[in-house]
């Protein structure tokens, strides 16, 4: 879920059970060895004293159980780890909403009648959203990034029939590569001749999704005679360059790969 969506739906939360609020600040160049998950269970445990002394034994039940869930979570995801780990759990509504991002993080634990979200709410000023524009050689992918995490991604490939780009949507990568495959031979002359004119067409499509998720700014990846056109006529402003050919398959892994490296 995005985190403007998160924070709007969280600031109006009104119900009976506590919250579990987690920042867990996991960035390998801050926490040597591991040392998160020591955190994670100091954190955690603390929590418990404070209920255990509170002698409220139906809290206590209800906390024992998001936090075998979050523990649980933590063991499965080692790999998508990146700086820090925003959560929001509650038993009411099964709420669990989890974000990996690729900013810093103060690691704090909350259980509370409500959400604390004084830290999520400054980060999203300081960081705001973001857009990865991939320019391929017959292909345009678009990407709403906020705050490391991919939110959306829209896909435009270059249709040899009209001679236009189409938005990207239903077919699989491998039926799209198939059809670009039988097509190559009879449009790759066309498409070298009119690249550049076809990827000015999308220039409008391209800054009204930028009004359209308020991006800061963007990073553009993809090959050497789009990005210069892109640099020199896209009415935003570009952050990072980068000279790399993405390949068709497995997009949104790879992409995804990119945005975390940026």
């Amino acid at each position: 879920m995005a985190l403007r969506k998160t924070i709007n739906e969280l600031n109006e939360y009104d119900g009976n059970e506590k919250i579990l609020t987690m920042y867990l600040n996991t960035d390998r160049a801050e926490c040597q060895n591991g040392s998160w998950k020591i955190k994670l269970k100091n954190g955690l445990r603390r929590l418990e004293e404070y209920i255990v002394i509170s002698g409220n034994d139906h809290e206590l039940k209800q906390f024992k159980k998001l936090k075998k869930a979050v523990e649980k979570l933590l063991v499965n995801s080692s790999t998508r780890l990146q700086k820090g780990i925003v959560l929001f759990a509650s038993n009411e509504d099964d709420l669990f909403s989890v974000h990996f991002l690729q900013v810093p993080i103060e690691t704090e634990f909350y259980w509370e009648e409500k959400p604390q979200l004084k830290q999520l709410e400054k980060i999203q000023v300081s960081h705001g959203t973001s857009g990865v524009i991939v320019a391929n050689e017959d292909e345009l992918i678009l990407m709403h990034s906020e705050l490391g995490e991919l939110v959306t991604m829209k896909q435009f490939t270059f249709e040899p029939d009209t001679e236009d780009w189409r938005l990207f949507e239903g077919t699989s990568v491998s039926e799209r590569q198939a059809r670009g495959a039988n097509h190559r031979d009879h449009y790759q002359d066309r498409l070298e001749a009119n690249q550049q004119r076809w990827l000015r067409g999308l220039l409008s499509k391209i800054e009204a999704e930028a009004v359209k998720n308020n991006w800061r700014h963007v990073h553009i990846i993809g090959q050497a005679n789009y990005l210069a056109l892109l640099e020199a006529e896209l009415n935003l402003s570009i952050k990072s360059i980068l000279r790399k050919t993405v390949p068709s398959n497995s997009h949104k892994d790879l992409i995804y790969k990119e945005i975390k490296a940026i």
